[in-house]
């Protein structure tokens, strides 16, 4: 069968973002090394939109919207294969890609995956899976994971959680990215406490939001935004998670929610702080606040090489002590994605109710990217807010990106 495409190389790649060529020379040693510590012949890592291709992108610096596989081998002589899912976009992925042999996954995946195995001396032996995310135990799609089970004598296994750690700690370059993200989120929470006011809508607030944050090479991540009257809320509604805006109208006397991301070159920070429109919060709210606030200190204190998650959830007391309670997780890791630990109290689904032994038994290094993000609701979920930022673990300590004020903010 001729070639559908033929994917040249072209001046366009001088105008795509992209790390240095060290930058990636690092990450496949650590590839290189993780294969040998675990004894892996070759991996086989399966990306596919957004929360599922980390692990891809960062080897290979395309983010793929369609289903593609890379395929890695512990043999040095044998380079690196990705099949990409969808033939119209190979030309780009041949631009924008560290990896050059390029191939087309259709037809037949599972297929090509095995003889691309065979072809690279990998008949028996190990092969590591890497899937999605070890807490949902999301891997490969059923018929592909049979076929390369059926076509190999080689043992296939779930590489997820040792890979899981190869991207948790960045590098200078990947830090620098981070805290440009963070810059500009400062910005866009300060352009929301300037022009938030009676009569917007939630849609209205993101709005501001997404023009604040538009840049070069970056913008508006994602963006949690949820209002209700500080009081008479009904139960839930000031709850922060809420992915869409609502056409609500805000009013003198609302608190405004957030969570909010930035990202630069892929590289993300995330904010969360209340605002209260037109009027100083209520007793309810700042009681709620001031245990957010301590707690938000004392996590960020915590984050030190080192510690442990335990550290953290020891950190978590004044809100764990309180009267309010825990809607979320309190912690994870971030930077390039939505990633480990992912840290939580008793009370909640993260602690130690997730049964995530990844999480649980997490060591925090330099060079580590973690949102801290004591999020503090009433029992009858009427009154609810979020406080929260991004660290990185430094070597003599935690180093908080967000300058933004740590405070309810008047709108």
């Amino acid at each position: 069968m001729p070639p559908l495409r033929l994917a040249r190389q072209n001046r366009r790649r001088d105008h795509y973002r992209r790390f240095p060529e060290e930058e990636y020379e690092r990450r496949w040693e650590a590839v290189s090394a993780l294969l040998d510590r675990e004894g892996y012949d070759a991996v086989v890592v399966y990306g596919n939109s957004h929360f599922q291709t980390t692990l891809l992108e960062y080897l290979t610096n395309y983010s793929p919207p369609f289903a593609t596989y890379l395929v890695a081998f512990a043999d040095p002589e044998e380079a690196p294969t990705m099949y990409v899912g969808i033939s119209n976009h190979l030309q780009y992925v041949r631009e924008v890609s560290e990896v050059e042999d390029l191939r087309l996954m259709l037809h037949d995946p599972a297929g090509k995956l095995a003889s691309r195995l065979r072809e690279g001396g990998v008949m028996a032996g190990t092969v590591g899976l890497v899937g999605f995310d070890s807490r949902y135990e999301l891997g490969l799609p059923w018929q592909h994971y049979r076929t390369l089970d059926a076509s190999l004598d080689a043992s296939l296994v779930d590489a997820t959680v040792p890979f899981t750690h190869l991207t948790a700690v960045k590098s200078d370059a990947e830090l620098d990215r981070v805290r440009r993200a963070a810059a500009v989120l400062d910005e866009g929470m300060a352009a929301l406490a300037a022009e938030a006011e009676p009569g917007m809508s939630e849609a209205d607030l993101l709005a501001v939001l997404q023009s604040s944050l538009s840049h070069d090479g970056g913008g508006l991540n994602n963006a949690f935004i949820s209002t209700a009257p500080m009081d008479g809320a009904e139960p839930g509604e000031p709850l922060p998670w809420k992915s869409t805006p609502s056409a609500r109208t805000i009013d003198a006397g609302d608190v405004i929610t957030t969570e909010i991301s930035a990202n630069d070159g892929g590289y993300a920070s995330q904010v969360h702080r209340p605002y209260a429109v037109g009027e100083s919060p209520t007793d309810t709210y700042r009681d709620i606040f001031d245990v957010a606030e301590e707690t938000y200190h004392r996590m960020v204190d915590a984050l030190r090489p080192g510690n442990t998650a335990r550290d953290v959830h020891e950190a978590m007391a004044p809100v764990e002590e309180s009267k309010f309670k825990i809607y979320d997780v309190m912690l994870h890791g971030y930077g390039n994605g939505y990633l480990h630990p992912f840290l939580g109290t008793r009370s909640s689904n993260y602690w130690p109710g997730a049964e995530d032994p990844v999480s649980e038994g997490w060591t925090f290094e330099p060079g580590m990217v973690l949102v801290v993000q004591p999020n503090v609701v009433t029992p009858d979920e009427r009154h609810a807010l979020q406080l929260g930022t991004t660290v990185i673990v430094g070597e003599d300590g935690p180093e908080d990106l967000q300058e933004f004020p740590v405070e309810f903010v008047r709108a």
